[in-house]
């Protein structure tokens, strides 16, 4: 077994059959591809055994974890990586999707030889996204009309390369992942927000700053990931993000907010709260 997959699966009351049409979708794409094992955490709206029976009706399969309770992206990804490192140490790379993706079969090969190749502690695909963007490129297609056939244009997408940016899905090292612990959910409280900056960070330690490491994607592997938002639709999501910001700056320091803007290629977002968090003194700047 080379590699697992996680998911954070969040079915939405308010729009419960397209949510599961749509895991529907991602799921059986990914069982095209010879490994397909996959750690799901159930964060609603669905019980256990509504969830394991929604999963044998439609073909699927997949380790369950959780019992329905939305308890947020990073304690929900961290407890799919701490199940996956004490039930399948062998795992050398462990992945994290969503649900609104579409895979062609074998889509994690590619990233498994870059990453056999490489020091890089991880990697993303290339995506096409609902509009038809390709990122990280920013180049745009027209997107076909069925799901077969996006797979068959997502596998005519594949060429040589390998471009700077994150996107998701991401593989990731196991060894790397477990190294800088995963997600820190002392420090990340809220539901959503900073979660996926927390870790890149981390992987920028790790990697050591003198490097100044930066994630890739490799443009040999194409996979469709619709960025729907899903969780934007959630009330109370500005305090949830604002509790992963302080957290993040308790975590990694100011010092870390600016290393973030390196990472994400001079961001204002991250620039403005280094500054936010960084006293006054006069002559003295970034």
């Amino acid at each position: 077994m080379k590699i697992i997959h996680t998911l954070p699966l969040f079915i939405r009351e308010s729009s419960r059959k397209n949510d599961l049409h749509m895991a529907s979708l991602a799921l059986s794409s990914l069982q095209r591809s010879r490994e397909h094992r996959t750690v799901l955490f159930n964060q609603g709206c669905l019980t256990n055994e509504e969830l394991q029976e929604w999963l044998q009706t439609s073909g699927l399969s997949g380790v369950i974890l959780g019992n329905g309770a939305n308890i947020g992206i990073a304690a929900a990804r961290q407890a799919c990586f701490e199940f996956i490192w004490e039930h399948f140490p062998e795992a050398g790379y462990i992945s994290e999707i969503h649900v609104d993706m579409l895979f062609p079969p074998d889509w994690h090969e590619p990233l498994l030889r870059y990453l056999e190749c490489n020091d890089e502690p991880m990697v993303s695909p290339g995506i096409v996204t609902s509009t038809g963007e390709l990122q990280p490129l920013g180049e745009f297609i027209v997107l076909p009309k069925t799901p077969g056939e996006l797979s068959e244009t997502l596998q005519r997408l594949s060429r040589k390369g390998i471009a700077d940016g994150f996107v998701h899905p991401v593989v990731h090292r196991a060894e790397a992942l477990r190294h800088i612990g995963g997600y820190d959910t002392r420090f990340l409280s809220g539901k959503q927000g900073y979660e996926d900056d927390s870790l890149l960070l981390g992987m920028r330690y790790y990697m050591g700053t003198r490097t100044a490491w930066r994630p890739k994607c490799c443009l040999a592997s194409w996979v469709y990931h619709a960025t729907m938002a899903q969780r934007m639709s959630m009330p109370d999501k500005y305090i949830e993000f604002s509790m992963n910001e302080t957290g993040l700056f308790h975590q990694y320091g100011a010092y870390g907010l600016r290393e973030l803007a390196e990472i994400h290629n001079g961001s204002g977002e991250f620039h403005q709260l280094f500054r936010k968090y960084t006293p006054e003194h006069k002559g003295v700047t970034e």
